[in-house]
């Protein structure tokens, strides 16, 4: 099936612009071609989780991300995984280099307040309509 990715310059900014609208729709582009190979490495891990160098992620990732700080691509993919259902964690490997631990979310996994605010409305709120229904 060929899925044509929109370009992250072509996201509008949120509705009413309260958030930032392509803060992360670059790394959800860069990323997109590898959400297959995580989840496949997820699922043959026998403990579930995976471990890649930051550095080697914004190299695979390519472009822009190549350069960009390690802290920057954990925060970055920590949100747009999520989406995905894979929750990011960081660590530091033996040399020094930090990590992406990721694994498959649970049922009661969140994001951060400081990421949760770029969700829109329905999608962090669509429980509490529903009750209010």
């Amino acid at each position: 099936m060929a899925i044509e990715l929109v370009e992250a310059t072509e996201v509008r900014s949120g509705r009413g612009g309260k958030t930032k609208g392509e803060k992360y729709g670059k790394y959800a582009v860069a990323i997109q071609k590898h959400i297959p190979w995580i989840k496949d490495q997820i699922a043959a891990n026998k403990d579930g989780i995976i471990r890649v160098k930051a550095t080697d992620m914004g190299k695979e990732m390519g472009g822009e991300f190549v350069k960009k700080n390690a802290t920057s691509i954990y925060w970055g993919l920590k949100y747009v995984l999520f989406q995905e259902g894979i929750v990011v964690d960081t660590g530091t490997h033996k040399t020094g280099d930090k990590l992406l631990i990721m694994r498959l979310g649970k049922e009661d996994d969140r994001l951060p307040p400081s990421l949760s605010k770029y969700l829109e409305p329905e999608e962090e709120d669509a429980g509490s309509e529903e009750a209010a229904e």
